[in-house]
């Protein structure tokens, strides 16, 4: 998947709003697992933020959420938004219940 945008600044495999990583996985709740804390203080460093956005990477979506976009555990919509939800995790906002 190439359109898979963050909102979860202070993970290190967010560059720009876009996820870099290689694989994500997606937990039953919806939350995303491979969410890592970046090292520093994200408050501080913008350049993530304004850098430019690396559409480039094809990121694997594993999923376990009980999701219309869920087939055999594998994500199959065109892009993913994943953002903070209230209690601060990483949530799929993509996610449409079956």
């Amino acid at each position: 998947m190439y359109d898979l945008k963050c909102g979860q600044k202070d993970c290190k495999h967010n560059f720009g709003y876009c996820c870099c990583a290689k694989d994500i996985a997606v937990s039953q709740g919806t939350c995303c697992t491979t969410y890592e804390k970046a090292e520093g203080d994200a408050d501080i460093e913008a350049a993530a933020e304004f850098s430019k956005p690396n559409n480039s990477v094809d990121t694997c979506v594993a999923c376990n959420a009980d999701c219309l976009f869920n087939r055999s555990c594998k994500c199959i919509a065109n892009g993913i938004t994943v953002s903070t939800a209230e209690n601060g995790v990483a949530e799929c906002l993509t996610f449409i219940k079956k």
